[in-house]
């Protein structure tokens, strides 16, 4: 594999070496991880590239996966890994519980301090705002895991699966 000074790069190597000298600003995992990426194969192997990297040029993936539906999971929630979360869990309970903020304001309580719920929530949030990875996500799932998304999808339309209404624990 190549080293990061052989690849190819419209900057100059002085250039190149005197920004690696300072510190990375605050939003640079967001932009590290940020969109686009695809999986590329070679020999069995799938690589998370940005489309402008391979394994044939000497960049190295940044992840590297035996299966190519693990692949396309990893491709599917890279982007969420940098953002900043939307949720917040405070660390102090109030009679209620573990307040969860959104925006400065709460949204809900938690009875049991989870963190790793406000996580899920984040990941949850950014596949819900954007289309690609959440069919990428329904596309993985399998065809009756789709068939079973239409019929759902039906449901919820037409008001029948009781999630909307005031009925919102029958029905799904």
């Amino acid at each position: 594999m190549a080293k990061d000074d052989e690849i190819l790069n419209a900057f100059s190597q002085a250039y190149l070496n005197a920004v690696r000298e300072q510190d990375e600003p605050a939003t640079a995992l967001e932009a590290e991880t940020a969109e686009p990426w695809v999986l590329k194969e070679d020999g069995g192997r799938f690589g998370l590239f940005r489309p402008w990297e391979s394994f044939e040029k000497g960049d190295v993936p940044s992840g590297l996966f035996l299966l190519q539906e693990i692949g396309l999971l990893f491709r599917a929630i890279w982007p969420a890994l940098g953002r900043d979360g939307v949720f917040r869990l405070a660390a102090t309970p109030t009679e209620e519980g573990y307040a969860v903020e959104l925006a400065d304001e709460t949204v809900a309580h938690l009875r049991r301090f989870h963190p790793e719920a406000i996580v899920a929530a984040n990941l949850g949030s950014y596949l819900l705002r954007s289309p690609y990875a959440l069919g990428l996500l329904v596309w993985l799932a399998g065809p009756g895991a789709q068939r079973e998304i239409g019929r759902i999808l039906v449901a919820l339309a037409s008001g029948g699966a009781g999630e909307r209404g005031a009925d919102a624990g029958v029905g799904i």
